[in-house]
């Protein structure tokens, strides 16, 4: 069990949230996470459950047979928390509730399964997530959100254009869903001014074709800004005749310039599933790189005792003094620490708290303590995927508002 006791927050009143969309697709955002977390159950604990569902690596059978033995181990488990008569009910009606959830699952389309709740509060929240993640049960004062910082890292919003010499096909793209958008630019000058020109020299009808292919590009480069700032995405992709590519690269508008996040393999007429496996392998390159020049700023920050700590010790006594900016931390890392009931204030080892002693509690998971508060306080918060990423910063570390003691 986690911190119990905090007085962190304001207790909400209690709701039921089916977290689904009428298609089945639950996108999940940092807004819905942040809601998430500021939820308050009091005294009652709240379930955390997470599942790989992806079938086509583990058929229906086999992670119902995962979530089978996560429940029993943590029905043994609740015998030696302490928890009151009610918490204890309640937490037992959260795993029928989560079996009942599982053995509800028909869909195939997504491959991350996550649960959150608290029977006592009348809470319950259930999320589909595009990704898979690790099995996992936790029971908790708060929600175990960390996965979903996880997932959340690939939910960037891609505009991509599939170019050919007089068309554009364009998509909007975040997480699993795709979108054609079929009012965007389509040019067909050459088509049907062709005959125009028929009496025309050679050399001035190359010339005129050279005009409208570079009008085409202006006309497509200023509908493609026009719609990545009317869908406020993140990035933008070119697909289609690699020619016309370089050349709408050449022409494309500055702020496009600065979204651009690459090239896909893929032709002009392919189907929206080839778009998208393809987006998702540029996303996810595109979060590793900004894990990985956060991590460097971090160790050049470091280096010169600038804005920037490592280490969990350190990376808390940020925290408590508000001044973190940006929190990375290597997936699956967790480590055991103490927490001050009374203030929230938290701490890697129990030499560090000078309070009163009857007030310290301690916590199985402290870095999901630390997401939590980081969040609480506005801050970023990056799951880092890759160990070699976070190489030498001792497996959480961030950039600070202010350095202490500046």
């Amino acid at each position: 069990m986690g911190r119990a006791g905090t007085n962190r927050g304001v207790f909400v009143p209690p709701f039921i949230l089916q977290a689904r969309t009428e298609e089945g697709t639950m996108l999940i955002t940092r807004e819905q996470i942040e809601d998430l977390m500021r939820r308050r159950f009091g005294e009652i604990p709240v379930t955390s459950f997470y599942l790989n569902v992806d079938q086509t690596r583990y058929p229906k059978e086999e992670y119902q047979k995962n979530v089978k033995t996560l429940v029993r181990k943590s029905r043994e488990r609740l015998e030696h928390e302490g928890l009151s008569r009610e918490g204890r009910y309640s937490v037992l009606e959260d795993f029928e509730r989560v079996l009942s959830a599982v053995n509800g699952i028909k869909a195939s389309w997504y491959r991350g399964f996550a649960v959150f709740t608290s029977s006592k509060n009348g809470f319950y929240q259930e999320y589909h997530l595009d990704d898979p993640v690790a099995d996992k049960l936790v029971v908790d004062r708060f929600p175990y959100t960390r996965p979903l910082f996880a997932v959340l890292r690939m939910k960037q919003r891609y505009i991509v254009l599939l170019l050919k010499k007089d068309k554009l096909r364009a998509f909007e793209v975040y997480g699993s869903r795709i979108e054609e958008c079929i009012d965007l630019f389509v040019s067909t000058v050459f088509s049907s001014r062709k005959n125009a020109y028929i009496f025309i020299n050679e050399k001035k009808y190359q010339n005129r074709l050279e005009t409208e292919y570079a009008k085409f590009l202006h006309e497509a480069s200023n509908e493609a800004l026009d719609l990545l700032t009317r869908r406020d995405a993140d990035y933008i992709v070119l697909g289609g005749d690699r020619g016309v590519c370089r050349d709408f690269e050449d022409a494309m508008h500055p702020y496009l310039r600065e979204r651009f996040a690459g090239c896909i393999e893929a032709g002009f007429d392919v189907g929206e599933h080839t778009v998208l496996d393809a987006v998702r392998n540029i996303s996810r390159v595109k979060s590793e790189q900004i894990d990985a020049e956060l991590a460097n700023k971090i160790r050049d920050e470091i280096g010169r005792h600038g804005k920037a700590c490592r280490g969990v010790k350190e990376v808390l006594k940020a925290l408590s003094l508000a001044s973190v900016s940006v929190l990375l931390m290597e997936q699956g890392y967790a480590a055991p620490g103490y927490m001050d009931a009374a203030s929230g204030r938290l701490f890697a080892v129990r030499e560090d708290y000078d309070g009163d002693p009857a007030a310290l509690r301690e916590v199985d998971d402290i870095m999901n303590e630390a997401v939590d508060e980081a969040v609480q306080q506005g801050a970023e918060v990056r799951i880092v995927q890759s160990a070699g990423i976070m190489s030498g910063l001792d497996h959480t570390a961030a950039l600070l508002r202010f350095r202490p003691g500046a």
